[in-house]
């Protein structure tokens, strides 16, 4: 795990639970002797990204720990050794086909810090190509591309349910990127 801590100044952490993608560690707690719990993953990165005629990219994966499959935008864990801007080109090209012709890095920010330690680098991509390069069969049930509009009716409708990607793109449009 990149985020393998073992303490977080006076406060002292440990590993409870480990699996390949995540660990839960027990955070001693100044105030109470009750054990706090978060969960520790690798870093990850995430794309708003737009075809050459200006339609979004999004994948519609099955999400098991909900039961349901559900659009998203392309994303997915940083490797080891893995730069941001490496591991989402080969993620939106692994997931999608897609290879962008402009990226732009939008920055690092917290998805539930109230749980979760790692950080989600956020990107936006332009002038999006098919490479025929498409990785990721079994995960991946499906690639979209729609129109900006049609996406807004997504989300008021509740199609579009990730509330992490409605951040994303909100945020990507507040900074000017479309």
């Amino acid at each position: 795990m990149q985020q393998d801590k073992l303490s977080l100044g006076a406060v002292k952490v440990k590993k409870v639970f480990e699996t390949e993608w995540f660990s839960i560690d027990a955070i001693s707690q100044k105030k109470s002797h009750r054990p706090y719990y978060r969960l520790s993953c690798n870093d990850s990165v995430v794309i708003v990204a737009l075809t050459e005629d200006h339609k979004l990219i999004l994948i519609r994966q099955y999400r098991p720990a909900i039961g349901t499959s559900m659009l998203e935008f392309p994303a997915g864990q940083i490797d080891l050794g893995e730069t941001p801007e490496v591991s989402i080109k080969r993620e939106l090209e692994e997931e999608t086909g897609y290879r962008c012709g402009s990226l732009s890095y939008v920055g690092p920010y917290r998805v539930d810090p109230c749980r979760i330690n790692s950080m989600v680098h956020l990107f936006f991509g332009k002038d999006a190509k098919l490479t025929g390069k498409k990785q990721i069969e079994d995960e991946i049930e499906e690639v979209i591309t729609i129109s900006e509009e049609e996406f807004k009716e997504m989300i008021k409708d509740r199609k579009f349910i990730a509330a992490s990607g409605v951040g994303f793109y909100s945020l990507a449009k507040l900074k000017g990127l479309f």
